[in-house]
């Protein structure tokens, strides 16, 4: 008997499929979101936003949810557990931690709005802290 082997793919190539789209769709989002940041940079005063809400980076954005949902559930499903249940705990997984990035992404942005691109600057936040400690500590020796 001939079956159609198309769509018969091993777990595993499912997995490293699904992996590197969702990863090139990751950084075709990046990339849109920098392209965006570099506009509102260069037009600061009259922009009171940051308009990253538009259709490309949306399809981007949802592109590489879904994608990586499907690595997850096809990953899940490689532990012999039941079909329906590694989609579930993947949907689980990723979707609520899509929508929390999403949100935070536009919290980002209007922070960034308001006080200026040094508000998020995480980086500038620690290492400041840990030079006032390492100071303190040879001061105290």
């Amino acid at each position: 008997m001939y079956t159609n082997t198309f769509f018969n793919f091993p777990v595993n190539t499912v997995i490293e499929l699904t992996l590197l789209f969702a990863i090139l769709l990751g950084v075709i989002f990046k990339d849109m979101l920098e392209y965006k940041l570099t506009l509102w940079s260069r037009s600061k005063n009259s922009q009171t936003k940051i308009d990253y809400q538009t259709p490309n980076i949306i399809t981007a954005y949802l592109g590489t949810t879904l994608f990586v949902f499907l690595c997850v559930a096809s990953s899940l499903s490689t532990f012999n557990i039941v079909e329906w249940l590694s989609i579930v705990m993947g949907a689980i997984v990723v979707f609520p931690t899509a929508l929390l990035i999403w949100v935070q992404l536009g919290s980002m942005f209007k922070l960034m709005v308001e006080e200026g691109i040094e508000a998020i600057d995480i980086e500038k936040e620690y290492m400041s802290g840990e030079k006032k400690v390492k100071a303190g500590e040879t001061t105290n020796q």
